[in-house]
């Protein structure tokens, strides 16, 4: 893991700490979008470094995931999320030898990497799912309007508590806040699919169950919408021989 310092505007700093009052230290993702000089060699090499990773025996599980849809397109995914910040503290050591492998390793067949970190938000939707059968998630990231803030949290808690009032059968999704990297204020709503089948979505309807619960004059969606900026969508498909999971 990368050890970073905080040097992003107050203004992103405080969208993740608005969303909730905290009861709990935050849950973090570090994410890690590669772009390869060359599919194969790099695949080659991300299960060299995994060696690494179990010859440290290291605890954090590592998740790899190929991007079929979207502007990211034949790009990877790398995640290793349940962290928390002061448990990414203590690990200078290991966090130095991660590095220099990967540098041996997934380095030279890179053409291009961001790292990223992401905020767990609870109170916008569901937990993280441990289904083994999962085999793809579809993406949405939300670019919102700094203006427009908090209009979209709450437009999200209205949307998310009517769904869990009238248990809504379709597929939930896990919200998660950008916290350093990228550009914000930035949201990502993560659905877990075990296969095609599960894109169709039920015959109810989002509208209908706000209705439902708000009313028929209900303006939840109308103000979730005026408050986002764009959307970009993308289907990742995991790839289990290219992650790395510690033995229990």
């Amino acid at each position: 893991m990368k050890k970073f310092a905080l040097l992003w505007g107050a203004v992103l700093l405080l969208t993740t700490s608005f969303v909730w009052a905290q009861s709990a230290p935050d849950s973090v993702c570090e994410v890690n979008t590669t772009v390869a000089k060359n599919a194969k060699a790099f695949e080659a090499a991300r299960k060299k470094h995994n060696e690494f990773h179990k010859a440290e025996k290291d605890k954090n599980a590592i998740h790899v995931w190929e991007i079929i849809s979207g502007p990211h397109t034949g790009a990877y995914l790398t995640t290793i999320c349940g962290m928390t910040w002061k448990g990414m503290d203590g690990h200078e050591d290991m966090d130095a030898r991660d590095m220099a492998d990967v540098a041996k390793t997934i380095g030279p067949q890179s053409e291009h990497n961001m790292t990223s970190y992401y905020v767990l938000q609870p109170e916008l939707g569901v937990a993280p799912g441990t289904d083994p059968n999962v085999k793809m998630l579809s993406v949405a990231t939300v670019f919102v309007k700094p203006s427009h803030y908090m209009q979209f949290v709450e437009s999200a808690k209205r949307i998310k508590a009517a769904l869990d009032k009238e248990n809504y059968p379709g597929k939930r999704s896990t919200w998660y806040a950008l916290a350093n990297g990228g550009v914000g204020p930035q949201f990502v709503v993560s659905t877990p699919r075990n296969g095609w089948a599960d894109f169709q979505a039920p015959d109810v309807k989002f509208s209908d169950i706000l209705k439902k619960v708000y009313g028929d004059d209900d303006k939840t969606m109308e103000k979730y919408r005026e408050s986002v900026d764009h959307v970009v969508s993308e289907i990742l498909v995991l790839r289990k021989d290219l992650s790395y999971i510690p033995a229990m």
